[in-house]
């Protein structure tokens, strides 16, 4: 039986298949003291978005396996595991369906204006109607960077879906996927009327939506973001959204998160922000726990886990 230190709230399908396993799970709810009182023992951790840099997991002397409740592994500390030897696993394709629904959900809302006109249905009246006329989805061109696994759902989606024309940048990809031409950066974004990033945080992507490239894009344009705050930097976003260089932003994450209740992007009608809600649907989080429980089993069991990293 192994000592599992499970640090945010799962869906207790995962949970479920551990406890049958024999298994020892302690659920730290987001609690750091509990993290760090647990930590010593624990011979696996799994974990959604809190911070795991090398110096706490220092304490974890047990420490076997940190099995990744998502992709993005940006809060763990890469390097140390590796010196450690401690495995860290993501779940693949597990949140990216419900990823890529949520962008284009964030896409069409922002194309209709339906959050500034149910407001003003409120307080106007029926006369809400004549807010803004909105724009259609078909026929207009997406831009995707990062066509991975989520970038691709999307890219299928609006293509066949949509019938939008669909660029792709992606400097890992020599061929793009079906229904997206590769295009290099400064074309996608002049010619693209939404901007969605689906790219991993590294040292590379870390600011890469900065204040020369939002000058790119058509003021006509909007920036989706489900990928990861940090991609973007946030004060040139908001002299672009005040200053109309673009026509607003659908925000799934954001740089810091939680984002601080007296922020601008609140306030403002072109914008709506969502907090890292993208992955939250019933499915998701059923298939996200199930794999990164099973990883954890497996790699304990002697068993080669899916998505290992290191």
């Amino acid at each position: 039986m192994a000592k599992i230190l499970v640090t945010e709230a799962i869906h207790q399908a995962g949970l479920q298949a551990l406890t049958q396993a024999g298994h020892h799970l302690v659920l730290a709810d987001r609690n750091m003291d509990v993290i760090r009182r647990e930590l010593p023992d624990c011979d696996a951790i799994i974990v959604r978005i809190i911070e795991l840099p090398g110096q706490l997991l220092e304490q974890a002397k047990a420490l076997k396996i940190i099995s990744k409740h998502g992709v993005g592994v940006d809060n763990i500390d890469l390097d140390y595991c590796k010196r450690r030897g401690i495995a860290v696993t993501i779940t693949p394709n597990a949140n990216a369906q419900s990823v890529a629904e949520h962008a284009f959900t964030l896409m069409a809302a922002l194309a209709k204006h339906l959050i500034p006109v149910s407001r003003k249905y409120r307080t106007a009246g029926f006369s809400a109607k004549n807010y803004a006329p909105g724009v259609e989805l078909t026929g207009k061109t997406l831009g995707v960077i990062g066509a991975g696994n989520i970038g691709s759902r999307l890219i299928h989606m609006c293509r066949y879906g949509f019938h939008m024309r669909v660029l792709a940048y992606d400097p890992y990809l020599s061929q793009a996927p079906e229904g997206a031409e590769l295009v290099p950066l400064d074309q996608l974004l002049a010619q693209a009327d939404f901007v969605s990033l689906h790219c991993l945080l590294n040292d590379t992507t870390r600011g890469m939506i900065n204040a020369q490239r939002l000058s790119q894009m058509k003021p006509t344009a909007f920036l989706i973001n489900c990928a990861r705050g940090p991609v973007v930097d946030e004060a040139a976003l908001l002299h672009a959204l005040q200053s109309k260089t673009i026509a607003g932003a659908g925000l799934d994450v954001t740089d810091p998160e939680p984002l601080a209740p007296d922020s601008p992007l609140f306030q403002m009608g072109n914008v709506i922000v969502t907090p890292h809600y993208a992955p939250t649907t019933l499915e998701a989080a059923i298939r996200v726990s199930r794999i990164a429980a099973e990883n954890v089993h497996s790699y304990l069991s002697g068993q080669q886990p899916e998505g290992r990293l290191v």
